[in-house]
């Protein structure tokens, strides 16, 4: 199945999943970044911060019991009014410290808390501030109904509040620890999740790629092997992929042309070289049949310049005779006159005579003219 999906495919699904991986381990990492930065600045805004108001919250109430304290072991009036100064700018110290912490509080338990609490300080407050009264009026004496007062009321809500505030500081504290466990889970998990996903997409990608290496080395040496068969003459060889919509397969496809291409370029040799060695062999048969011609007629020239000699060896002889003849007729011609009555049959036959030496001696140069055209 995967043989049918091309190289570019597979390189641009192997990046992808890269790309993939990379942006998942990014948003992942992002994520967990956001976390763990949201769970730092809940401790570094919230939690911790709370737990430091808190605190300054728990120590001005200490401060101000023990202030409650001093107020009645005061023996003097000017110690006393000393003490309820120091209770109002510890007041004033807790105000301000509520009023910085109320803006912190995120968790409905957390506001429950503080609402308990605020309510136990208002009735202590009051209370006090009865014990402060009592105080006054028993300058110099032991503040027996002051002591009473705050024994039996005022300090048993003060113990109620102090628990309360602790129970509050507890709750931001765990908050706190809570908060950063959270970040260093977060900070456990998105890293070993992020190794799981570099390890793994190490691993596939190592895969993929030996894979891709492998695959696209045996598709190309599947190309190669014919080529070189083809390259070595071996016409036979089988092209491999052919008609497959990949890149090997358009090369199968080009090669598969060029193997035919080769074939029929083998057989327009083959047809050409037996087509030349016909025409050679034409050549051959008209060689030989020239030859025999030349032979042939050098043998008729022959013949002929032989039968032109002896003709001409004849009309020598006969051009002789005919020279005799007519000596002897111009002879008989001179004889004539004494033998007239055979003069006249002497002169026919001289005259016959010459006009048979004429035509042998014009047969003689026709037969020389065509001994000399046959030459």
């Amino acid at each position: 199945m995967l043989a049918t999906i091309s190289i570019r495919a597979k390189i641009i699904s192997v990046v992808a999943f890269l790309l993939v991986a990379m942006a998942g381990m990014g948003l992942l990492a992002v994520m967990k970044m956001r976390s763990m930065n949201a769970n730092t600045v809940d401790i570094t805004t919230s939690w911790m911060p709370s737990v430091r108001v808190l605190g300054e919250l728990r120590a001005s109430v200490i401060t101000y019991r023990s202030v409650v304290r001093e107020h009645m072991l005061a023996e003097t009036l000017e110690e006393k009014l000393a003490m309820e100064k120091i209770a109002v700018t510890t007041m004033e110290t807790l105000t301000k410290a509520r009023q910085t912490y109320e803006p912190m509080i995120t968790s409905p338990e957390e506001r429950a808390l503080y609402a308990e609490w605020s309510k136990l300080w208002d009735d202590y407050k009051k209370s006090t501030d009865e014990v402060f009264a009592l105080s006054r009026k028993e300058i110099g004496k032991i503040p027996h109904e002051a002591h009473e007062l705050n024994v039996r009321t005022a300090n048993k809500i003060g113990i109620q509040s102090d628990e309360v505030l602790r129970k509050d500081v507890d709750l931001n504290t765990k908050g706190g620890d809570q908060a950063a466990r959270d970040a260093d889970a977060s900070y456990s998990f998105a890293f070993m999740l992020v190794s799981i996903i570099l390890g793994a997409s190490v691993v596939i990608g190592i895969g993929v790629g030996f894979y891709l290496v492998h695959d696209v080395s045996s598709g190309i040496n599947s190309i190669t092997l014919p080529m070189q068969a083809l390259g070595k003459g071996d016409l036979t060889a089988e092209v491999p992929h052919r008609g497959e919509k990949t890149e090997i397969g358009a090369m199968a496809d080009v090669l598969q042309i060029f193997k035919e291409a080769l074939i029929a370029k083998k057989a327009a040799d083959e047809a050409a070289a037996a087509d030349a060695e016909a025409k050679i062999e034409r050549g051959r048969r008209v060689d030989n049949i020239t030859r025999e011609f030349e032979t042939m007629i050098g043998e008729i020239v022959q013949t002929v310049s032989s039968a032109s000699t002896q003709l001409e060896a004849s009309a020598s002889t006969l051009t002789s005779t005919a020279d005799r003849s007519q000596r002897l007729a111009t002879t008989v011609a001179g004889a004539s006159e004494e033998a007239s009555t055979n003069v006249q049959s002497v002169a026919s036959a001289t005259e016959e005579m010459a006009s048979s030496v004429g035509e042998i001696s014009r047969q003689v140069q026709e037969s020389a003219r065509m001994a000399g055209d046959a030459v």
